[in-house]
């Protein structure tokens, strides 16, 4: 019989918690220099929803704002986290590539996160090797 292993990405291998709060920032500063936000970035109202999808995060951070400003942000947002994933601006948790070095079964992940969210982690920690 075949073994392998399956891991979350998020909160399991990825500290999504520090990456997706500096890129949240990013995104509401950059609603307000759009004129689209005032006020502070609602961080602590992110963390009581974190997990969610992005649709759900944009629908519950932004209530007033119309569907398409939405799709508009949830696009920026993920540019951001994209571009801080390649600028290291992020971290795996301590002793995921020494576990990934010791295993000897193929490493599979299963995530709900968007596929170019997960392929930019994977190629920036070399993952695939």
């Amino acid at each position: 019989m075949k073994h392998a292993v399956i891991f979350d990405m998020d909160g399991t291998l990825f500290r999504t918690d520090l990456i997706v709060e500096l890129v949240l920032a990013e995104t509401f500063e950059h609603l307000r220099k759009n004129g689209e936000w005032d006020g502070p970035t609602p961080i602590d109202e992110y963390r009581k929803i974190m997990g969610v999808p992005l649709p759900v995060v944009w629908k519950t951070l932004l209530p007033r704002h119309d569907e398409q400003t939405r799709e508009e942000v949830d696009a920026y947002f993920l540019t951001r986290l994209i571009k801080n994933i390649q600028n290291g601006n992020s971290a795996l948790y301590a002793g995921v590539l020494e576990l990934f070095e010791r295993l000897n079964h193929p490493i599979f992940i299963a995530s709900n996160g968007l596929v170019d969210y997960l392929q930019a982690i994977v190629t920036h920690y070399e993952l695939d090797r």
